[in-house]
């Protein structure tokens, strides 16, 4: 109120004098009415949607840039070229990058593998010809013997390399747990050195088995290079065989695999470090001669496959072998 006159009012200056203006009630009082209210609606509306749209216009290609690099991740180089013609100045730059950094990673992958297709030729041929001129041309039977040990072990350790450097990718399929540990222990039949107990979940009223997701192949290389290990170092103290157990449980949606043996084990702070290529301890577990790529390919293969690996030490002495699959949905 100006002068106990109520009202709105609006007061300003012209040089040193001091005016209000009352401004018309009715006037002011119609635009806070409905039409006032429909323009604020309609202003917030276009706000939102517009919003909206560049939302959408951002987030669109940061999903397929996302999904293009996990796709990556796992190692398909074809599902990840991305738009390089759409979208913002910066997207497009951002899409260009990425698919030159894509086509460079699979050219390099690419060499890889010709490299190593290269090594499995170039090397085996000459050694199997060194193995044939020995066995036949030294005298010696202990001397030939122990050459063509040496010859056979440089062989196995180019399986390794070729193993550990298998490309990234797996077609999985259902497959029987139980049929591809008998296939695994079918070549150790009669081994004074290896003895393995199995524990697996019986078959269920209709005769099915426990099926997991999983290459039968890269599996059955899984659980022969676990029970070569063992027979290697999981020998008690004083014995010549290795004592196994193989044990399986089911756990939705997973099946979990424990391969254990029953030997000195090792120490912790070596425990984490035994899957990484070419490590070496000092202790008696891991001085034996070898590429030390064994529980590194394992650990590479199940990640392939979809699962988990892991080692532990069991509280009455031994490693144990933690493998995780996913299981197959049996009709």
């Amino acid at each position: 109120s100006v002068n106990q006159r109520p009202g709105l009012w609006v007061g300003f200056s012209v040089l040193s004098d001091r005016y209000w203006l009352q401004l018309d009630r009715s006037r002011f009082e119609a635009a806070g009415g409905p039409t006032w209210a429909v323009w604020m609606g309609v202003a917030v509306a276009l706000s939102l949607a517009g919003a909206a749209l560049i939302a959408r216009r951002i987030n669109r290609p940061l999903k397929r840039l996302s999904f293009a690099a996990s796709r990556l991740r796992e190692g398909d180089y074809s599902a990840s070229q991305l738009d390089e013609d759409s979208g913002t100045s910066e997207i497009r730059e951002v899409n260009i990058g990425f698919n030159r950094m894509a086509q460079r990673l699979a050219a390099m992958e690419q060499d890889r593998a010709v490299m190593l297709a290269g090594i499995s030729h170039d090397l085996r041929t000459p050694l199997a010809r060194l193995r044939l001129e020995t066995e036949m041309s030294v005298p010696d039977a202990e001397a030939r013997t122990h050459m063509a040990a040496d010859i056979a072990q440089l062989d196995a350790i180019i399986d390794k390399f070729l193993d550990y450097a298998r490309p990234g990718s797996q077609q999985l399929r259902p497959v029987s747990l139980r049929q591809v540990i008998d296939n695994c222990l079918f070549p150790l039949q009669g081994r004074d050195d290896l003895a393995v107990a199995l524990n697996l979940p019986p078959a269920g009223p209709h005769g099915d088995e426990l099926v997991v997701m999983a290459d039968e192949v890269e599996l059955g290389r899984v659980i022969t290079n676990l029970l070569e290990n063992a027979r290697r170092y999981g020998k008690s103290p004083g014995t010549v065989t290795a004592y196994v157990d193989i044990a399986a449980k089911l756990r939705d949606p997973w099946v979990l695999i424990k391969v254990r043996d029953h030997g000195p084990g090792v120490d912790e702070a070596v425990l984490p470090h035994l899957t990484q290529p070419f490590y070496r301890a000092d202790d008696a577990r891991t001085a034996a001669t070898g590429a030390g790529l064994g529980l590194a390919i394992v650990e590479r293969t199940m990640v392939r496959m979809g699962g988990a690996f892991g080692l532990s030490n069991t509280r009455s002495g031994g490693l144990a072998a933690h493998l995780q699959l996913r299981r197959a949905v049996t009709k």
